[in-house]
């Protein structure tokens, strides 16, 4: 998980660990794309408002990346303009939730759907 937000970020640890989920987590956008360059996750949930690297450079940076380019990721932010979903949703983001829309059982439902998905899109 790629976010700035050290309480938020650690609440939502704290639920995917109880989901059996491993949980990753990086504060700035520089430090997100260094452990997605440099490790293997199964999905990014990714906030857009970072310091250093904005999330949407993480997720195009990401995408340009053949290690990392279909790594799924969730953008989860803050941040409701239709200008960076587009952004988003081109540079190949799997979904783009608002955090005011969600909360974290929501967030680990849609963790769960895509894997899922992916996994029966590998049969």
């Amino acid at each position: 998980m790629i976010e700035d937000d050290k309480h938020l970020a650690e609440m939502y640890a704290k639920k995917f660990h109880l989901r059996g989920y491993d949980v990753t987590l990086a504060k700035d956008g520089g430090l997100g794309y260094q452990k997605a360059h440099t490790g293997n996750f199964d999905v990014i949930v990714l906030d857009l408002m970072l310091p250093g690297m904005s999330g949407i450079e993480v997720l195009e940076m990401i995408r340009l990346n053949q290690k990392t380019a279909l790594t799924p990721i969730i953008v989860y932010t803050n941040y409701n303009d239709i200008k960076n979903k587009e952004k988003c949703i081109t540079y190949g983001a799997d979904e783009f939730i608002l955090k005011i829309d969600t909360d974290p059982d929501g967030l680990c439902q849609t963790i769960n759907r895509i894997l899922t998905e992916r996994k029966i899109e590998a049969l």
